[in-house]
């Protein structure tokens, strides 16, 4: 490591007016927020009177545990008996936080405290005056009036008599003794050797190519850019190269949070694609394990349509006789008509929602010797040969060869796709905010009950336990009433009687981590147009039974 001085204007873009400050700068270092600070960093909070510093760059959770070890340690020092401390916080934001690591620290080292809460520094003088021979020192969690970039802590002892510069000094050279940050050991080039390695038996990765591919990757300031850096470097050897946008991690999100979901956030991968003249745009959300896709023309390849170049690349070199594929129920009927039926030799599963749901399937004796591939409408895409968990790289690794395969021949992905696009029409994910959440049941089996109007003729699917494997899995629902409340995961799904001339479906389910309604449609065939004319109906009836569309 080196070290930086005035590391604070390096964060300069959460637009805050940073003094001179002192991080140390890992070599991995590509611009993120430091959150590890130096030893001078750490001397700079201390002040004349008490402590002040950046809040979490500097003074965070850890640093406040070791003040709270420290503390105790000068209580012994000092023999004082039985010691108890009484904190106090005001209301920036991470006072709370500092407040309960203090608490951490001080009983590690063997002092009692009481926390006063939300308080004013005055309180905080009055517990420590008015009960002198309970508490042998205050804590007031603060920075006071500066900036609210800032927190830090003022000092009493019992009496209220405030700390000298002695005990400072002595809190501060105990503070230095405990601060020791674990060294980061990245895996970043050994990942994506592994990834690399994992997709090997697809020709079009292993040697260069008569034509240079350019892809565009889009981090959306997540944890993406630092992670694919390695890979991307591993792909320009072999004819790959790579442009990389918004790669600095850094946890504000200053242009939203990186979602493929987001068409805000698929439209500005489509801009610097077009922007840069790249054959490929990919962009990652924030923990950068869902990829989304657009084409060259900067044009979205929905989740499904990727989940359908994998699947067809893998089945072309797959030695499994009966290969399980594995979509959840909000998948695009595209997936069925590629590989359902009695000419197909891939068995289609249907899923509930949640990578947690998909994995267990995926591990379950009962599959797991066959499983090929599986993913979600939501961008996550899961490889058993990948421990049976979800990878947005290597799910990039395989459409940057459909792309240079594609490219190779004349062709290009918006070729390849306009045949699923002109049949298929999907509403994208939709969500709408009940006012309470004792809504729910009663607003999902009002949808139900109008699901002749919906979708005339509409059979229902729901999740239910699967009394062989002990997990949840999708079933029709026959003629069985439909009872959200006794089911492991009310999702709801209509959809139109077969007809090979077209059809539609709509899946209405509550949020796993949202407290909110996600509603998705698609239309094929004949009725492909009848999609927003749907969503307007369903909408309009969420809408009369209180439930609020958002934007």
């Amino acid at each position: 490591m080196r070290v930086v001085a005035s590391r604070g204007e390096a964060v300069c873009r959460r637009n805050r007016k940073f003094l001179p400050q002192v991080f140390y700068e890992p070599e991995y270092w590509k611009g993120e927020t430091v959150l590890e600070c130096s030893r001078e960093a750490l001397k700079d909070i201390f002040k004349r009177d008490d402590v002040r510093g950046f809040w979490p760059e500097v003074l965070n959770c850890e640093v406040a545990y070791w003040l709270g070890q420290a503390l105790g340690e000068m209580f012994a020092a000092a023999e004082i008996r039985e010691p108890r401390a009484v904190i106090a916080y005001d209301a920036r934001l991470g006072s709370y936080e500092l407040s309960l690591a203090l608490l951490r620290g001080l009983a590690q080292s063997g002092t009692q405290s009481e926390l006063l809460g939300l308080a004013s520094s005055e309180q905080l003088y009055y517990a420590c005056g008015r009960y002198a021979e309970k508490y042998c020192a205050g804590i007031m969690v603060t920075a006071s009036h500066n900036p609210k970039e800032y927190n830090g802590m003022k000092f009493v002892w019992a009496g209220a008599v405030p700390f000298s510069a002695g005990d400072l000094q002595q809190l501060q050279t105990r503070l230095l003794q405990k601060a020791h940050y674990p060294q980061p050991q990245p895996l970043g080039e050994e990942f994506a050797r592994h990834l690399l390695a994992l997709a090997s038996a697809d020709p079009m990765l292993t040697s260069p190519a008569p034509a240079q591919l350019r892809a565009l990757v889009l981090a959306g300031s997540g944890v993406g850019g630092q992670a694919f850096a390695p890979l991307a470097e591993q792909l320009r050897r072999v004819g790959i190269d790579c442009l990389l946008r918004e790669e600095n991690p850094d946890g504000t999100f200053p242009l939203g949070v990186p979602n493929p979901l987001s068409q805000a956030y698929m439209q500005r991968l489509g801009q610097y694609v077009l922007a840069a003249e790249a054959d490929i745009g990919i962009a990652f959300d924030g923990d950068a394990d869902r990829a989304g896709f657009v084409d060259a023309q900067g044009q979205e390849i929905l989740p499904s349509q990727v989940f359908a170049l994998v699947a067809l690349r893998k089945l072309a070199s797959t030695a499994i006789q009966r290969p399980v594929v594995m979509r959840n129920l909000c998948c695009s009927q595209l997936l069925r008509d590629l590989f359902a039926g009695s000419r197909s030799r891939v068995e289609l599963i249907d899923t509930p929602v949640g990578h947690g749901q998909i994995k267990r399937l995926l591990r379950h004796p009962a599959f797991a010797e066959r499983v090929l591939f599986a993913g979600e409408h939501s961008g996550h895409y899961f490889y058993p040969e990948f421990y049976s968990v979800d990878s947005g790289m290597l799910t990039t690794i395989y459409l940057l060869a459909e792309a240079r395969q594609l490219k190779n021949s004349g062709s290009s992905l918006a070729q390849r796709l306009q045949e699923w696009r002109q049949r298929y029409a999907w509403s994208g994910e939709r969500n709408f905010r009940l006012s309470q959440p004792a809504e729910l049941f009663p607003v999902l089996e009002a949808v139900a009950h109008a699901a002749r109007e919906l979708i005339p003729g509409a059979l229902r699917k729901e999740v239910r336990l699967d009394p062989h494997l002990g997990l949840p899995r999708v079933f029709p629902a026959g003629s069985a009433p439909y009872q959200p409340a006794e089911m492991p995961c009310p999702d709801l799904k209509l959809q139109s009687p077969a007809n090979e001339a077209g059809g539609c479906w709509l899946v209405l389910r509550p949020s796993g981590n949202e407290g909110m309604l996600r509603l998705n449609i698609e239309t094929w065939g004949q009725l492909r147009n009848r999609c927003p004319e749907l969503y307007e109906k369903t909408s309009s009836l969420l809408s009369a039974l209180g439930a609020l569309a958002l934007s």
